[in-house]
């Protein structure tokens, strides 16, 4: 993820308390934590309130910080990510729908969005909210994120084993959930008589 910036020098200045390292560890690690900080919530207000607190405990918490190599921040941004949502749910104690907005960015850019692509993916988020809270940050950090198994395990604090199996366990039911939703629907459809 951080190919543009030579994370230990970024971080060795943001313990020293120097604002524009904050900046830069923002600039490539800001869009991704929206994302998953998104499709957990549901919400792009809430989502970018949570990034901003995530910055201001790494901002805060960095001096604490002890760099063992790019795994050891990435579990540690996602743990603190993580962290903030749970702080976040608790205090709203809400769970929105999952709005049709522009700036959600979760697709490729160059496809065409057709009425039934967009109830897929409605579909899915639906499906995705139904997992466990493990099953969902597992999916969340592999499929939105584009973190390695191995990264996820170090945020989990679980072997790489431990998250595929996660993972697995996810995959199948969402196709659980998603084959038992498109059933009921064809079952709520009669067709007329044909001549």
């Amino acid at each position: 993820m951080p190919g543009s910036i030579d994370l230990p020098s970024v971080i060795a200045r943001a313990r020293e308390g120097n604002p524009q390292a904050i900046r830069e560890l923002y600039d490539v690690y800001s869009d991704p934590v929206r994302r998953y900080c998104y499709v957990r919530l549901a919400d792009s207000e809430a989502a970018q309130d949570c990034v901003q607190e995530v910055f201001l405990c790494i901002w805060k918490g960095v001096k604490n910080f002890e760099y063992r190599g790019d795994l050891s921040f990435t579990a540690w941004l996602y743990t603190i990510a993580n962290n903030v949502l749970v702080s976040y749910v608790r205090k709203r104690k809400r769970v929105q729908q999952v709005p049709l907005t522009p700036e959600l960015n979760l697709t490729d850019p160059k496809s065409n969005d057709s009425a039934r692509s967009i109830c897929e993916r409605l579909a899915l988020r639906q499906a995705i909210s139904q997992l466990t809270s493990e099953q969902q940050q597992v999916i969340t950090l592999k499929f939105y994120v584009g973190l390695t198994n191995l990264e996820i395990a170090e945020i989990l604090g679980r072997t790489e084993g431990a998250v595929k199996a996660l993972q697995h366990r996810a995959i199948n039911r969402l196709q659980q959930i998603l084959s038992h939703e498109r059933a009921s629907m064809f079952a709520d459809f009669s067709f007329g008589e044909i001549a």
